[in-house]
């Protein structure tokens, strides 16, 4: 495998971003673009054009030389220089499009050889990625290998996956230095102060991608003297997503489910508010929790935080982690799980 510089890492990476970029200028888009968009619209029905191009369009933001270089700058750059025969087996989730790419991202970075297990929901994006990194410079071919049949010749692991398919993951891979992420979800705290504009950018972090991602909102903290036609009004934007014949399957299954068994609920026709305390909610239902004081979020938090991938409040807010409408914009130092996935692989 031919050996690149830090620097020469970086710049293919940012080449990647500019390519990105420039597809997406096009309008129309180039044909070789478009039939990718339907194709992967095809394979996934979940992944919708919109989506896709949402995902695109945020990497291609992200992957700017500047981005990059701040990124490695937290870290020995003496580090990423050293010879290094790291084989990095990925396993990668399909739950949104291109997921799993922070975790090529970092091995390619880190100097390591990813040997990638795509997942069937996401194959055909990730796929096209990594023949345009290919394109842009050869020479990086060899950091890269889409694994179809059973891996072998690994040295460490980085499987993201189910709570179920994680125990088999801790069980196959013990004996190799590991990350293993399991279910996550993300809660957004609301108080008497939160404005209508934050409750609309809040709708972004409950309906982008379905609320298929861990990073997406599907628990709310509110006051119990909470006005919930507020909620109702700045998630006007998205009632259109009722036109999704998978999303709207889901919710009509839970609201018969509810009916049927005299679960109160509060309907806004293409989501249903419940009030839970469970921190994951199904597709189609949000939950919501009252509280009288912040405390009960703060021990609430404490208990949970192994399940919470985001806390989503106001900026001033002690708890905040995520500004609302920010959950899907994550920086490349904002790790799944608060696991630096680059210190593990230049350690």
């Amino acid at each position: 495998m031919k050996v690149l510089s830090l620097n020469q890492r970086i710049q293919v990476l940012a080449d990647l971003g500019d390519a990105i970029h420039l597809e997406l200028k096009n309008s129309p888009y180039s044909e070789t673009f478009e039939n990718l968009l339907n194709k992967v619209n095809q394979s996934n029905p979940w992944f919708t054009i919109e989506s896709i191009i949402q995902s695109l369009s945020s990497w291609a933001a992200l992957l700017r030389s500047e981005h990059l270089n701040q990124f490695v700058s937290a870290y020995d750059t003496q580090l990423f220089e050293k010879k290094n025969d790291k084989v990095v087996l990925l396993i990668l989730a399909g739950n949104i499009p291109l997921v799993g790419l922070h975790d090529v991202i970092c091995s390619f970075l880190s100097g390591s050889k990813s040997m990638i297990k795509v997942s069937s929901k996401d194959a055909l994006l990730l796929s096209y990625l990594i023949e345009r990194i290919k394109t842009i410079n050869p020479e990086a071919s060899g950091y890269f290998e889409i694994s179809e049949t059973k891996a072998q010749g690994f040295t460490h692991v980085i499987a993201t996956g189910s709570n179920n398919s994680a125990r088999y993951f801790d069980h196959y891979f013990s004996k190799f230095p590991n990350i293993i992420r399991k279910n996550r979800s993300s809660l957004a705290i609301i108080t008497q102060e939160t404005t209508d504009s934050e409750l609309e950018y809040l709708a972004s972090d409950i309906f982008q991608y379905f609320g298929l991602g861990c990073r997406n909102v599907t628990q709310l903290w509110v006051p119990r003297s909470f006005d919930f036609d507020r909620l109702k009004n700045a998630f006007k934007s998205y009632v259109t997503i009722i036109n999704h014949n998978k999303y709207a399957n889901n919710y009509d299954y839970h609201k018969a489910i509810a009916l049927m068994n005299g679960d109160p609920f509060i309907d806004f026709e293409f989501i249903l508010l419940q009030k839970n305390t469970m921190l994951k909610s199904p597709l189609g239902v949000l939950h919501y929790s009252f509280y009288e004081n912040l405390t009960e979020v703060k021990n609430y938090i404490q208990e949970q935080r192994e399940h919470i991938q985001c806390v989503v409040s106001s900026e001033n807010s002690s708890f905040n982690e995520v500004n609302f409408g920010q959950t899907q914009q994550p920086k490349l130092w904002d790790f799944a799980d608060q696991i630096d996935t680059l210190q593990f692989l230049l350690s």
